[in-house]
């Protein structure tokens, strides 16, 4: 019997080797058991499982995992002001851990290729290697980079790597920035996991679909965290905003889509069903569609077996089984070009 396709597209491990140079600046504390992370005013807690990658595999592939599409996203701002090492030079030593992990897990383990978009020629070139010599099926990206000093992904120095991963038909998974915009505010309460990070996707996906990004790339395939974050909801507002129109704002205020913002839905955007939330996942089956749907866990830094969300999948949604197996592994099948499972014995 063929092996069902399980298929997290949202899966991460902590290269400390990648951390090392940043380590020194005393920003990591291990006392406690756990690895902290702390960072202007922020604490970024995780379980020893995101650096311990024989372990982390291991619990994947124990909870029924056949595809494990693997990146640490949010390094790159953080590195490069620790360190003083160049955006494209953290990529580029992510991306060298990440195709070792993969080397040792070669049925398993489908990194991304980590870059920041805004480093032009050198962001195109480090994407050429991850896809044409690393062999990896997509790249990854931040919502944003930077500290009190934001970028976001719309603006025209990423231009020429949006054009190519468009004419390439390379899909590019989005993750919330470490240090999301209004981070000054959520020093407790994780608030800059549970609060930020929703809201920061909203407004990074909003100012692509406004500023008229995806009708310059028409074919970009971008792939949102956490059920598409806060911009599953703002999307009506987007869509009343689009209706109303603009006039009487100044022309730096007035929006450059060309199409209602559903449309960029359901054509540009798939969405990963982290967040253990059966009534958020049926409103992006809804919204997004059935076919734009897959399976996230967040494992590793969200200590909780990748078992728990395969189950709400299977259990939780009142979907025929053809439609279970879309969202666990066929839909990313497809996006990625994945090949299938092979039995792996543990």
């Amino acid at each position: 019997m063929k092996k069902r396709m399980i298929v997290d597209v949202q899966n991460h491990v902590v290269p400390l080797e990648v951390l090392g140079p940043a380590i020194n600046s005393g920003i990591l504390d291990g006392s406690s058991g756990f690895i902290a992370v702390r960072w202007r005013g922020i604490s970024w807690v995780t379980a020893q499982d995101s650096v311990d990658v024989d372990r982390h595999i291991q619990v994947c592939l124990e909870a029924g995992l056949t595809h494990i599409m693997l990146h640490m996203g949010m390094l790159i701002t953080l590195v490069n002001e620790l360190s003083g090492m160049s955006t494209i030079d953290v990529a580029k030593a992510h991306n060298d851990c990440m195709a070792q992990i993969r080397d040792k897990y070669p049925n398993n383990v489908f990194p991304y290729g980590m870059l920041k978009p805004h480093d032009g020629k050198c962001a195109i070139k480090e994407a050429e290697r991850c896809i044409n010599e690393l062999h990896f099926k997509a790249l990854a990206i931040d919502t944003s980079y930077g500290t009190t000093d934001h970028v976001f992904n719309h603006v025209p120095e990423t231009y020429e790597f949006w054009e190519y991963v468009n004419d390439k038909n390379i899909p590019v998974y989005m993750h919330p920035a470490f240090l999301c915009y209004g981070w000054e505010w959520m020093d407790r309460y994780k608030f800059e996991e549970t609060v930020g990070r929703p809201a920061e996707t909203a407004l990074s996906v909003s100012l692509m679909i406004m500023s008229g990004l995806f009708d310059r790339f028409p074919d970009l395939r971008i792939i949102l965290a956490h059920m598409g974050g806060g911009f599953t909801m703002c999307l009506p507002r987007l869509r009343f905003g689009h209706r109303l129109g603009y006039d009487g704002f100044l022309e730096y205020q007035k929006a450059k889509n060309k199409k209602d913002p559903i449309e960029y839905v359901r054509n540009n955007l798939w969405v990963d069903t982290m967040g253990f939330d059966p009534a958020g996942i049926k409103h992006a089956i809804e919204l997004y569609g059935i076919d734009h749907v897959l399976l996230g866990t967040d494992y590793g830094p969200v200590p909780i077996s990748p078992r728990e969300h395969i189950d709400i999948v299977c259990n939780d949604l009142g979907l025929a089984e053809e439609d279970q197996d879309k969202i666990l592994g066929l839909n990313a099948k497809k996006l990625f070009n994945l090949p299938d499972p092979v039995v792996v014995t543990l």
